[in-house]
């Protein structure tokens, strides 16, 4: 049978279960053996609202052939000796012909009301006994909901009957708050912590949750706002769903007064003496506080000694590592906000307005002035404006969010929240920017809010939405921003560019160049100017005058090295890789990334880092590069910039194609056509299809290749192909159409390659424009001369894999040419590099060339044996987390892999280093 819980919680909790998937597995292993007399106990923990008692009910549903008995703890029970422990005994009788204890003994007396406190043990070894003697039908499965809210004596009781619960045919499974202090009577039984829910999870019951009559859902800036308020709780999830309101809402999403989950943080506020609830008022207001503002405030206030401590065991203040207290989590500090009394809150502002350090927290200061009504509300927002203005990002958003709601004149509480939006955007808080910026009208606010308010949402659109949306609010806020702004109308104008050329929309971006080109005026400021040549630089470009476009570029260089701005060093990135300039290209786009982490634009940093990684490519560092793409990834998903995570991810899946990886640069390209599908991602989509060919070229299947790079018209979803990567991608396009016999095809895309690098400073470039003349070439003697040049530069540049292609191709036409001695020197170094490499493909192929010179080759997978056993970066990388405990699976999505593609790898250490086990691996790097 299965007894319903007591557990009024259980009762009013949703059953269905999104992200626990591995959680059951453990319960459903750890039950397995009841049958068998195998019994077993787990505790199940988490924070408030982590979804344990639905947890436990499925655990019951799923418990086949026990009988399942489910009794929660009881709060207002909790204060009473054996409360529990009687209602167990009640309910374990309707299944026995006899009372357990036979109306005598100590099991009795606790029936009876009179058992002492004491008795623990015995009760314990009673029920044991009980327990033991129980006719042999079915198992019995006893679920304690709360057992955290169960009176003393039972609580331990149940304790000392989970320790020896292992030779019965009985199970309990127990759920509790994580770090309870009544928890420590159950040490020593297994215990499974719930973790927040993941992001796909979350999503999931979001949509199960969303209010009835909603069919599309909740609008998307309210989705992301009640996903980052809930951190992964699930109650929290369900909760914020149901209090969503329309998609006009201009207030903050707060949970309504019945809220389970805000109840029970006012219960625990209410429960708290004065001084320790004072306590927690002013670290809302003013959290997070360093200990010397806490303790200040604690003397000038005349706190309690304990008010502090009493505070931070309630849960509801904690201290962070650096030695701060803050309410943890923003939708408690929202919470509270609502369930801290007004005068409670006023008067924390005017005791931290006393007693903070003008020096050091001004921006704070000027909030509590403002907010305690300390001193003429003019003057006091006009020093909060001049302060946020010093001020990081993350502290002049929460400063100027807390603000808005003490904004004394008209029109400025929502400029306050659109600028508090755009420093949490550049502090890597995307969700949180566009739940503030959903609070502000995008119609009827002053020409100024306006403009800042159409710069924030086109930037979070270009970085996670699409690109064409991004575009018409950045181009709209160039046009707003007022002549004393040209700084940021110029930063609006080269973003709205970004936007055109990752939509592939090449008309949206020569209008904006016609748009850019009064900034070259005299009077213009540097960043006008160099907004100016850029766009200017940049259609000189895609137009062939390539002249003309290195001028350009090239001063966009020279006008960013003196500026210490993460943007304008992006953007000259953008202009040194154009050009071709792999070493300037990388400094730049350091520089961007060292820029934005000083001065905490943490949004800004994954940009960079796809020049890093693109820079590093132009001269075959194939390790760095999938470094720094790597890092990017990780950074931008963390911050919600999925655009940006879909630009590394086609990054790696160049690095891959580049190494011969076909099988990785297939998973890597398919993650990206996701994305691409969602939001329209031209450039993305097309870094996708040349990574793709060049997969197909390193496995021979040069037809393949040439459909694709033939096609990229089709990557940018309707628009114009992206012009740089097409040009980027024409040695691949010479190559797939030689092999295939189009060679009037790749004579004339070969033209305009030529001239675009012959006009730039990339060797490497330029190594692979010979290198192609070489593949064209009709005569074997000038064909050989394009090959020695493009070997010569190749080692010029440090292009090494590059070197080992040009090599495989000038060997084939040796040999061709009935000279195998020279074709077989040149493919022996090939084939040395493509091992270094790890490039299997590459391998095989100029393993199979160098055997048709009639040379002697190593069986495939030899890679010389044990005496060349140096790993590759990546098979070090793969050893080190394998070595760290890590599973295939966990390398796999650490390192953006297939799986098989680690096993492979793995495969291929075992036989260079000799060792036979993960473990003897692992020895090699600890």
């Amino acid at each position: 049978m299965d007894s319903e819980s007591d557990s009024a919680t259980a009762a009013r909790t949703p059953l269905r279960l999104h992200g626990r998937a591995e959680e059951q597995r453990r319960l459903q292993d750890a039950f397995a053996g009841l049958r068998t007399g195998r019994g077993a106990a787990v505790v199940v923990t988490g924070e408030p609202g982590s979804g344990r008692s639905v947890l436990l009910a499925a655990a019951a549903r799923s418990a086949a052939g026990c009988d399942v008995h489910r009794l929660g703890g009881v709060e207002s029970e909790a204060a009473l000796p054996w409360a529990w422990c009687q209602r167990l005994l009640l309910r374990l009788a309707e299944g026995l012909p006899a009372p357990p204890g036979g109306g005598t003994g100590v099991l009795a007396d606790v029936l009876a009301g009179r058992c002492p406190p004491e008795a623990a043990l015995a009760v314990a070894s009673a029920l044991h006994a009980v327990l033991a003697a129980s006719p042999a039908g079915r198992p019995l499965l006893l679920c304690v909901d709360d057992a955290h809210l169960l009176d003393r004596v039972s609580l331990q009781v149940i304790g000392l009957l989970a320790r020896r619960v292992h030779g019965l045919r009985a199970g309990l499974l127990l759920t509790a708050v994580a770090g309870h202090p009544a928890l420590a009577v159950l040490d020593g039984i297994d215990t499974l912590r719930l973790p927040p829910l993941d992001d796909a999870a979350a999503r999931l019951l979001l949509a199960d949750a969303a209010p009835p009559g909603r069919p599309g859902g909740l609008c998307p800036a309210t989705a992301a706002e009640a996903l980052a308020l809930a951190a992964g709780n699930p109650l929290a999830l369900t909760e914020l769903a149901a209090a969503a309101r329309a998609d006009d809402r201009r207030g903050p999403l707060v949970l309504p007064p019945d809220s389970r989950w805000r109840a029970g943080c006012g219960r625990r506020f209410r429960r708290l003496p004065d001084d320790a609830r004072a306590v927690v008022a002013a670290v809302l207001v003013g959290g997070p506080l360093a200990p010397d503002a806490l303790h200040a405030a604690a003397r000038r206030a005349g706190w309690h000694p304990g008010a502090v401590d009493t505070a931070l065991a309630s849960g509801l203040v904690a201290s962070a590592g650096d030695g701060t207290t803050a309410v943890p989590g923003r939708l408690l500090r929202r919470v509270l906000r609502a369930e801290v009394p007004r005068a409670d809150r006023h008067a924390a502002h005017r005791l931290l307005a006393d007693v903070l350090d003008p020096g050091r927290f001004r921006p704070h200061r000027a909030l509590h002035r403002l907010a305690g009504g300390t001193g003429p509300a003019g003057r006091a927002a006009a020093d909060l404006e001049r302060a946020t203005d010093r001020a990081d990002h993350r502290t002049a958003g929460a400063v100027l969010e807390n603000a808005a709601d003490f904004a004394p004149r008209p029109g400025l509480r929502e400029r306050w929240l659109t600028l508090a939006a755009r420093h949490a955007f550049l502090a890597g808080e995307s969700a949180h920017s566009r739940a503030l910026l959903h609070r502000v009208p995008p119609d009827g606010v002053p020409a100024g809010t306006h403009a800042v308010r159409s710069l924030a949402e086109g930037e979070l659109l270009l970085r996670d939405g699409a690109p064409s949306e991004a575009y018409r609010h950045l181009s709209l806020a160039a046009g707003l921003f007022p002549d004393d702004c040209r700084e940021s109308a110029a930063r609006a104008l080269m973003l709205a560019g970004e936007a055109a050329f990752l939509a592939g929309d090449f008309a949206g971006y020569f209008a904006l160049a016609r748009r850019a080109r009064p900034l070259r005026r005299a009077d213009g400021t540097p960043a006008a100017h160099l907004v100016a040549d850029h766009f200017a630089g940049m259609t000189a470009t895609f137009e062939g005058r390539y002249g003309e476009a290195g001028r350009l570029l090239r001063n966009v260089m020279r006008l960013a090295g003196g500026t210490a701005d993460a943007y304008w060093a992006l953007w000259a990135a953008q202009a040194a890789y154009t050009l071709g300039d792999a070493a300037r290209a990388h400094s730049f786009a350091a520089a961007s990334a060292d820029a934005a982490r000083r001065r905490g634009e943490t949004a800004l940093v994954p940009a960079a880092l796809v020049y890093q990684a693109l820079a590093a490519l132009l001269t075959d560092r194939c390790a760095a590069a999938e470094e720094a793409a790597l890092d990017g990834l990780r950074l931008a998903r963390r911050t919600g910039q999925r655009n940006l995570a879909v630009d590394h991810l086609a990054v790696l899946a160049l690095v891959s194609a580049l190494r011969g990886d076909g099988a990785d640069a297939a998973a890597r390209v398919r993650s990206v056509a996701r994305q691409v599908s969602a939001w329209g991602l031209g450039r993305p989509a097309a870094f996708g299809r040349w990574a793709s060919a060049c997969a197909d070229l390193a496995d021979d299947r040069p037809a393949d290749a040439l459909a694709r790079l033939a096609g990229m018209a089709d990557d940018a979803v309707g628009r114009q192909t992206n012009l740089v990567i097409r040009q980027l991608a024409t040695p691949h396009f010479v190559e797939a159409a030689v092999r295939c016999d189009r060679r009037a095809n790749a004579a004339e895309a070969l033209r305009g390659y030529h001239a675009w690098v012959a006009s730039g400073t990339s060797a490497a470039r330029l190594a692979l424009a010979h290198r192609c003349h070489g593949l064209l070439e009709r005569d074997d003697a000038a064909a050989d001369e394009q090959f020695r040049q493009a070997a010569l530069l190749h080692q010029r540049d440090g292009a090494v894999l590059e070197l080992a292609k040009t090599e495989l191709f000038h060997a084939h036409r040796l040999r061709r040419a009935r000279k195998p001695g020279p074709a077989r020197e040149l493919l022996q170094e090939a084939v040395q590099i493509f091992q270094r490499f790890d490039a299997a493909s590459w391998t095989r192929r100029a393993t199979a060339e160098l055997r048709a010179t009639g040379a002697r080759t190593r069986s495939p997978g030899d890679h010389g044996g044990r005496a060349a056993a140096e790993l590759t970066p990546q098979q070090t990388r793969i050893c080190e987390l394998v070595a760290r405990g890590a599973t295939n699976q966990e390398v796999a999505d650490a390192l953006v892999l297939s799986v098989r593609t680690v096993e492979y790898h793995l495969r291929n250490v075992f036989t260079r280093l000799g060792v036979r086990s993960r473990v003897e691996l692992a020895s090699c790097f600890r």
